[in-house]
């Protein structure tokens, strides 16, 4: 499948699997679903400022402005110059960061060969075969889901 085409969690896929939680009686989707919105809004707002934005439990998203004078391949260089141009990068929380390590670990031990909803490339299979980390007969299993749940 192509890797642009996969469709992520949604707003309302997230809110639908809040309104359904054991430990929830009383939210809704709807009314989840717009808290969440205005929330997702605000990190947009604060993004566009330049602003940091710290998610509990995730990690911390971080807005960059960049300058390139030359790219290395002249057909990406504009004649009259490059403009600026922004980029993010997020860096996940140890905690997190430990969780899906070790859930990666636990996956594979149980023949899983990626996460859940991201399995393995054929390249990554190939290498970890070759590196005695999964078994040579293991299979490369394409992850047919685009995420639609609901």
């Amino acid at each position: 499948m192509d890797e642009l085409k996969k469709i992520g969690i949604s707003p309302y896929k997230m809110a639908g699997r809040i309104a359904k939680k054991a430990d929830n009686k009383i939210y809704k989707r709807e009314y989840v679903y717009d808290i969440l919105k205005m929330y997702m809004e605000e990190i947009q707002s604060a993004l566009l400022r330049g602003e940091r934005v710290q998610i509990s439990g995730v990690g911390t998203i971080i807005p960059e402005v960049k300058t390139r004078e030359n790219y290395s391949l002249p057909c990406c260089n504009k004649a009259d110059g490059n403009p600026p141009y922004t980029a993010m990068r997020m860096s996940r929380t140890n905690t997190l960061h430990d969780k899906m390590n070790e859930k990666l670990l636990e996956n594979i031990e149980n023949g899983i060969y990626g996460l859940e909803k991201l399995p393995f490339s054929k390249q990554q299979m190939t290498y970890l075969k070759n590196g005695g980390f999964i078994p040579e007969d293991a299979e490369f299993k394409e992850c047919n889901e685009n995420y639609e749940e609901e």
